[in-house]
């Protein structure tokens, strides 16, 4: 590979930005875009999941303070 991120024979290039001191940059996926791009985020049913552990553990609470004074 070239110094600018080219082929040698064809002179395509073959990694955006080119290469640098810390060697070639990251290879493109087949939409152009780096594997460096940021994901989008968590899945809906993860979210979900964190939502429904949350009520859980809110209602946990409210026995837990409703069944303490009963109890001591």
């Amino acid at each position: 590979m070239g110094p600018a991120g080219t082929c040698p024979s064809c002179r395509r290039v073959l990694v955006p930005g080119g290469g640098g001191e810390d060697g070639p940059g990251p290879a493109p996926s087949r939409n152009g875009t780096t594997s460096l791009t940021r994901a989008k985020g968590a899945p809906w049913h993860f979210k979900l999941m964190v939502l429904g552990v949350t009520g859980y553990m809110i209602y946990r609470i409210y026995w837990f303070i409703e069944w303490l004074p009963k109890h001591i």
